[in-house]
């Protein structure tokens, strides 16, 4: 029988939600990876000038976390509410379809503040679209971020 994580494993070469292959080692799941991403983001934006055009490119990526998120947190819900017939599901502190249900009103909230993240970066982008600059080659040697010239 295939399972979720089999079908995971399969796609996305080993790597699924959880974080642990069919052997049971423990790798990085992608929310995990998409944690630590951002982590990386912070620590090489947090020093010297960002050019506009580099700023564009970084923007262009991040944009499409805020518009992809609303739906992984809507599959989410689902999944969750699904999990309360398909498992014997318990919660040491109250009935697990209350716990459920608040978590969702939750992630829904999330989706929408989300989805607004996304639309934002996306008009941050646009604002700066048309940005360049003129880099003195005799003068520069400011801090750059890898894969920009």
């Amino acid at each position: 029988m295939t399972t979720t994580i089999h079908v995971e494993a399969l796609l996305y070469g080993g790597r699924t939600l959880v974080g642990h292959t069919e052997e049971g080692e423990r790798i990085a799941g992608w929310p995990e990876v998409a944690y630590e991403a951002i982590r990386a983001i912070n620590h090489l934006t947090s020093h010297g000038p960002i050019p506009a055009p580099t700023a564009y490119r970084i923007l262009g990526d991040l944009k499409g976390v805020g518009h992809l998120l609303p739906q992984a947190l809507e599959q989410l819900c689902r999944g969750l509410q699904a999990s309360l017939e398909a498992f014997d599901v318990y919660d040491q502190r109250r009935d697990p379809g209350a716990s459920v249900s608040d978590a969702i009103a939750l992630l829904a909230r999330a989706g929408r503040k989300a989805a607004d993240l996304g639309q934002l970066l996306e008009d941050a982008q646009a604002a700066i679209s048309e940005q360049g600059y003129h880099a003195d080659p005799e003068a520069d040697s400011s801090p750059r971020l890898p894969g920009t010239r």
